[in-house]
């Protein structure tokens, strides 16, 4: 009986490793090939993140934006310097901020090795050079610690068993809901993601939130939280759901935020179906925070690496 007993276990801890393994890979690999994300799984624990947006005259068009990014990631790249590991063109704001402007064209995540040499790179005249040459921009710093970001898909995966063996109600696939019948903000948001469909030549298929965020009250805190739990059960059905994580740090300017996140999001017809469902009507009040910026980008690193893009 002993030995059985030990075999059963045996098996279960090897199942449940093979399953964490796999859960991880899957997450990685959409990293990789959908999101074009270049952040390395480990490194120093005084590695240093920042995210930059960049403001841009709508009128100079796709290509100059592209071309903004090329000069950004070029300039961060430098001898000293950091690693551009993920960015975007920015298609819809999803969330207006009262801190800071709300109107952006694109932005990089980088990682330098230590902020010291972020610093030092931030005060020289490559990367001041490409910032000046922009309507606007603005820089800000995170920690994003190394064992939460790793364990992001195993949280996904304990989240989706539980409601299995809850039976909860999925949330996929979404439930559509008439467009009068949806509330003021949420039809407000359904006209402002038609623009998505204006970045389909360049990807359908992945869309990353990029989240500056500043808690409220605690009673808005509280609504969050149930926010936030099942927007996270459809994430975890789905297999998508957050990419980064991290304590956010200003380093310019006044603005103040707490914490910052990615949030990886199977594609432009998700994105409509999602704030287009019974769902996101019920849910999407709840979302209250004291501040927040969110927008949503459409990944293009590797188009940064064709000058002729």
């Amino acid at each position: 009986m002993t030995n059985i007993l030990i075999l059963f276990l045996a098996g279960g801890a090897s199942a449940l490793l093979a399953a964490s393994i796999w859960q991880h890979f899957r997450y990685l690999r959409i990293r990789r090939e959908r999101l074009e994300d270049r952040q390395p799984l480990f490194y120093s624990g005084a590695a240093f993140h920042t995210v930059t947006y960049l403001k841009l005259d709508a009128s100079l068009g796709r290509n100059e934006e592209l071309a903004a990014l090329r000069a950004l990631r070029k300039a961060i790249e430098a001898p000293g310097g950091g690693r551009v590991v993920y960015a975007g063109l920015v298609a819809v704001n999803m969330a207006a901020s009262t801190q800071l402007p709300n109107d952006w064209s694109a932005l990089a995540m980088a990682q330098y090795p230590s902020k010291d040499a972020f610093e030092r790179q931030y005060e020289g005249p490559e990367l001041k050079k490409v910032l000046a040459a922009c309507e606007r921009s603005h820089v800000h710093g995170y920690r994003r610690p190394e064992i939460l970001n790793l364990l992001l898909p195993l949280g996904l995966g304990m989240l989706r068993l539980r409601d299995i063996l809850l039976r909860r109600q999925p949330v996929l696939p979404f439930q559509p809901l008439a467009a009068e019948d949806a509330l003021p903000q949420i039809q407000a948001k359904r006209k402002e993601l038609l623009a998505f469909d204006d970045y389909r030549d360049i990807r359908e298929d992945a869309v990353v939130v990029v989240n500056l965020i500043q808690p409220g009250t605690a009673e808005q805190r509280a609504a969050d939280r149930a926010y936030t739990g099942e927007m996270m059960r459809g994430m975890a059905e789905g297999g998508y759901g957050p990419i980064h994580m991290g304590a956010a740090i200003s380093v310019e300017g006044e603005e103040r935020f707490k914490n910052f996140a990615s949030v990886y999001y199977p594609g432009i017809d998700h994105m409509h179906a999602m704030i287009g469902s019974t769902f996101i009507n019920r849910v999407g009040p709840g979302k209250q925070l004291g501040d927040t910026l969110a927008v949503a980008t459409i990944p293009v690193l590797e188009r940064l690496d064709d000058a002729t893009t």
